[in-house]
């Protein structure tokens, strides 16, 4: 590779070693990660998780919900590869020669395989090491660890364009401009006080309901025990999403079928909450990402949605966590993934009845 190793490349090259690897052994390592030894953010844990609930990880490995959590999967598989070539190097480990590294590596072969190694190195190139410019050339140029051609796994970004010299601006434009920041500000502020308002009205229904079930709830006898919240997920068809959906979202994220609370916006000016521009709804997850959810959200009996002929009834609302009848919209809207998991799971009946 010609010029200075990019960010970009690093990360292809990490991803061309790790498609190499058997499908089995990356989910080993992808469920190795949740190890307490390796410390990780939610958004990244999200990936992981989804990534492990993949049926074929090796196809989605490019898809940019799950690149975060490449390096980690990474290190896992290659962490005793790694170790072994520290102890050979010794000294040197820090920052050897390429005849150094070359026949650490070669010692190690009897033990693991070219993938293994290749994987190893990739990892070393992708992490900020001394010798991660000397991993990376070695991946480039050393056709035995098959991942020479990694370029094919780059993504391409957008040529920058030429920049020109700013056009003037006349008072008119300067005043028009001002006014529009000082729309788009009042608009964010209007979105972030229904939101608010929003956010406290299911406050107060969850302790109204926390109330009411506690006043219901029996002693518990002394052989009673806790109930163990189970997801159903049998007897389910899989999620249909467009092409642009697929590529964004994940039908097999954890939280599939659930049931979640999200601040979903209004298609137009609603009748019944003329004050507002959204408001937090129940709602069906479809698909995940790390930082977004695909949903479909919920509408309680007698609301515009509740009407419309292409809504879909809740048949065993109570059993899914709702608590009143509901009917599920057919539009599917991308909503922030809510730090909070779903307080219920659609049955199977009523999930397939969505497609």
């Amino acid at each position: 590779m010609e010029g200075p190793i990019t960010d970009g490349a690093r990360e292809a090259i990490l991803q061309a070693a790790l498609s190499r690897v058997d499908a089995r052994r990356l989910r080993d390592s992808l469920q190795a990660v949740t190890d307490p030894r390796y410390p990780i953010s939610k958004p990244i844990a999200n990936a992981l998780a989804a990534l492990r609930k993949h049926r074929d990880p090796l196809s989605v490995l490019g898809r940019a919900q799950y690149r975060v959590a490449l390096p980690y999967a990474a290190a896992v598989l290659a962490e005793p590869c790694l170790a072994a070539v520290i102890e050979v190097l010794g000294d040197h480990a820090d920052d050897p020669t390429r005849q150094q590294l070359l026949e650490a590596v070669d010692s190690v072969g009897d033990e693991f395989d070219d993938e293994t190694i290749a994987v190893m190195l990739a990892s070393v190139a992708d992490g900020d090491m001394a010798a991660s410019d000397l991993c990376f050339t070695i991946l480039d140029t050393d056709e035995r660890f098959g991942v020479t051609d990694w370029e094919r796994f780059q993504r391409h970004e957008p040529a920058p364009t030429e920049s020109k010299a700013p056009a003037p601006v006349s008072d008119e434009q300067r005043e028009a401009r001002r006014a529009k920041k000082q729309r788009d500000a009042d608009e964010r502020r209007r979105v972030a006080e229904a939101k608010a308002k929003a956010a406290e009205q299911v406050r107060q229904a969850r302790k109204k309901e926390r109330a009411t079930t506690a006043e219901r709830r029996p002693e518990p006898g002394p052989t009673d025990r806790p109930a163990v919240s189970t997801v159903p997920s049998m007897g389910r068809r899989r999620a249909l999403l467009t092409p642009l959906e697929d590529e964004e979202f994940d039908r097999d994220d954890p939280w599939s079928a659930g049931v979640v609370l999200a601040w979903v916006r209004f298609d137009g000016a609603d009748s019944d909450e003329p004050g507002l521009e959204g408001k937090i709804r129940p709602c069906v997850v479809i698909a995940g990402s790390p930082t977004h959810l695909l949903v479909r959200p919920g509408y309680s009996e007698g609301g515009v949605r509740s009407r419309d002929w292409k809504s879909v009834p809740v048949r065993y609302w109570r059993q899914s966590g709702f608590d009143q009848p509901t009917w599920i919209d057919v539009d599917a809207v991308r909503v922030t993934r809510p730090a909070d998991g779903p307080t219920g799971w659609l049955e199977p009946d009523d999930w397939n009845a969505l497609w």
